[in-house]
């Protein structure tokens, strides 16, 4: 587990960027969960994630609350997916996008997609709202995830906040 705080939309920027570009590293991850309150900054990441991608700035990202999911044609491609209203059954192109390797799956609310029906490799991200900023805790899940993970850590320029406190971005 790491923990990195976002002070500003400036380190969610360049945090995006880095998470694409490590993803790109390690191309068996394909899906990330991503959780936290309202207004916690889960569609503001994927925004930068898209707009760090080839083709994304073709792209309007935007909450897919209503529509359930959102494609974006970034290379590699997006399923943005929100399963807030989706207690029952996550919706058919979720499913259809896990098992395509081409597709980046970006999936919020994933608290709501059962336990059996999560890939092998992926990385939990949790936000939230905190004095600093956003506090991100990210979890792995798979071997490839672990290493991806772990490349993650050391490529972020962290400082301890303190004896006790989670990594935060140097100034």
């Amino acid at each position: 587990m790491v923990q990195i705080i976002l002070s500003s939309l400036d380190d969610t920027d360049c945090f995006a960027r880095l998470l694409t570009e490590t993803l790109s590293l390690h191309p068996k991850v394909k899906t990330l969960l991503l959780n936290g309150d309202l207004g916690s900054g889960k569609t503001t990441l994927t925004r930068y994630m898209v707009l760090s991608l080839p083709g994304g700035s073709e792209s309007e990202v935007a909450s897919p609350s209503f529509t359930l999911c959102n494609h974006y044609p970034t290379e590699p491609p997006i399923l943005h997916c929100d399963l807030y209203r989706c207690a029952g059954a996550a919706p058919e192109e979720l499913f259809e996008a896990l098992d395509n390797p081409k597709f980046l799956n970006i999936i919020e609310w994933s608290t709501f997609l059962s336990k059996q029906d999560r890939p092998e490799e992926y990385l939990d991200i949790a936000l939230k709202a905190c004095e600093e900023g956003r506090l991100l805790t990210l979890q792995a899940y798979g071997p490839c995830a672990e290493a991806l993970l772990r490349h993650l850590r050391g490529q972020w320029p962290m400082r301890k906040a303190d004896a006790e406190g989670p990594a935060v971005p140097h100034s």
